[in-house]
């Protein structure tokens, strides 16, 4: 949606006001048309201005001065006078309004037309009086299809106004108290009925030529009011369906900023509030699952956000996995030499740096731990060779510190523990407080192992159960058996790569 200011959208709003008028300008065309029609039949252009000069009287004049207090409200809302709380009511209404004041012009016009000879007037009279039966038929009938057709044509131009203030406004209506079946309904009726109705007058009232010229007339009349009627329940039905179509195909390309118009107070204007809720909806998820996954990684967050029966816990999974420690070497005497906000600058540098490398490899940051971190492949995401992943993501760890410096240090040594075992993934916590991790022996000794890189001035260490998932005996060396504090018995290690 595109903002603009209040001195353009000011400037848009004549246009906007005067298709209003043009809209409601159609009846008269509607029926300048159908006298022309009338009097080409009849051979009687004689009575063409004077029946053109009534209708211009009651429909150009008398619903131009209805028009002009029906969008004044609406006219001062884009003129920006107004509120849109104070004029969504009239605007819901518009449609309904502006059909209810065609009938109050256009039925007393009718009347007199059809009633003109009877009462002995000459103005804008028919030339051939017709009987009582096809005067009310006529009358019933051409005045439904009117209203109806205003009715249409007006609702036509609020998808427009509507839009056009969803653009310029970023405002949509709130109310939903039509029923689109209703106003099928009522088209559909009388399509069904209106030339049935109208042939079974002349049937009932003329004979001879008269009674083929007057359904020669109603036939070619409903017909064309039916195409008529036809194409405006046609754009009153495909402009919000093939709005919403647009609209759910952004969503289905990932745009969740797309919003549509309500253009209508019925179900289709419903649908379209619904979809922007929807939208909404989606947007904050995926913003939640976007941020939290900053926190969590996405494999867990995605868990938590699609299992809502878990209540914010991850379904715990045993499995074999390997675990990966990291720590930086000398951090602590580092810390003492800088200060805090620096210290907090390279640890983010270096951590921005390590992490893609773990990632890239299919590893998952469990949780950072001070200056080092955890993490495991093949739990919670799967990772076919975990084992061979895990050497691989700490031999390029590695190079990467080597050959690019962490924010301006080139110092930073790393040093790595790594153990294959089976550990559990497991939410822990209380109601209120939750955390995913991995609990198991396995998890102990890669820690353990990490630290043993300082006994053996090694940089990088791995179990044997690791060396052998990986399949790597020949690439690493074995320093042996040595015994890992808080495990019973003792862990074969390996050197993998260079010592330091």
């Amino acid at each position: 949606m595109t903002a603009v200011t209040d001195a353009a959208a000011h400037e848009d709003s004549g246009p906007v006001v005067r298709r209003y008028y043009l809209a409601m300008a159609v009846p008269f065309a509607i029926d300048a048309v159908s006298l022309a029609s009338y009097a080409a039949i009849y051979r009687a252009p004689q009575i063409l201005p004077p029946m053109l000069a009534l209708s211009a009287a009651f429909l150009l004049v008398g619903i131009g001065v209805a028009s002009f207090f029906l969008i004044r409200p609406i006219r001062r809302f884009l003129a920006g006078e107004v509120a849109f709380a104070e004029i969504e009511q009239a605007l819901t209404l518009l449609p309904l309004r502006s059909c209810a004041a065609v009938a109050l012009c256009y039925a007393p016009m009718m009347a007199l037309r059809l009633l003109s000879r009877r009462l002995d007037i000459q103005f804008g009279a028919m030339v051939e009086m017709p009987t009582w039966f096809d005067a009310v038929s006529t009358f019933i009938v051409v005045t439904s299809f009117t209203v109806l057709v205003a009715f249409f044509v007006v609702s036509a131009y609020l998808d427009l106004l509507c839009e056009h203030i969803f653009a310029t406004r970023g405002v949509n209506l709130h109310v939903f108290h039509g029923r689109f079946r209703r106003k099928i309904a009522v088209a559909l009726i009388f399509v069904a009925f209106s030339g049935i109705l109208l042939l079974s007058a002349d049937i009932a009232s003329y004979h001879g030529e008269r009674l083929v010229r007057e359904a020669t007339m109603d036939v070619v009349a409903s017909v064309s009011g039916t195409i008529f009627i036809i194409f405006w329940l046609n754009h009153a039905l495909n402009r919000p369906i093939e709005r919403l179509d647009h609209g759910l195909r952004q969503v289905a390309e990932g745009d969740y900023g797309v919003r549509l118009p309500v253009t209508s107070d019925d179900e289709m204007g419903h649908a379209a509030g619904r979809f922007n809720e929807m939208v909404e909806g989606l947007g904050e998820r995926e913003y939640l699952r976007d941020t939290f996954g900053k926190y969590v990684d996405k494999s867990i967050a995605a868990q938590i956000l699609d299992d809502r029966r878990g209540m914010g816990r991850v379904t715990d999974i045993t499995a074999e996995a390997t675990l990966m420690f990291t720590d930086i070497e000398g951090f602590t005497g580092l810390s003492e030499r800088l200060p805090p906000s620096r210290v907090g600058e390279l640890l983010n540098a270096y951590l921005a740096a390590v992490v893609p490398v773990i990632q890239r490899h299919g590893g998952v940051v469990n949780s950072f731990i001070g200056d080092g971190l955890f993490a495991s492949f093949n739990l919670p995401l799967p990772c076919e060779h975990h084992a061979a992943a895990a050497i691989a993501a700490a031999l390029e760890l590695q190079r990467v510190l080597a050959v690019h410096p962490v924010d301006g240090v080139a110092s930073l040594r790393t040093r790595i523990g790594i153990n294959t075992g089976t550990v559990i993934g497991l939410t822990v916590g209380a109601d209120n407080r939750l955390s995913y991790t991995l609990l198991g022996d396995a998890v102990n000794i890669a820690s353990r192992v990490e630290q043993l890189n300082k006994r053996f001035g090694s940089r990088i260490l791995a179990t044997e159960s690791t060396v052998l998932a990986a399949g790597a005996t020949a690439a690493c060396e074995r320093l042996g058996e040595t015994d890992i504090r808080g495990h019973l018995g003792e862990v074969v290690v390996y050197s993998v790569g260079l010592a330091a």
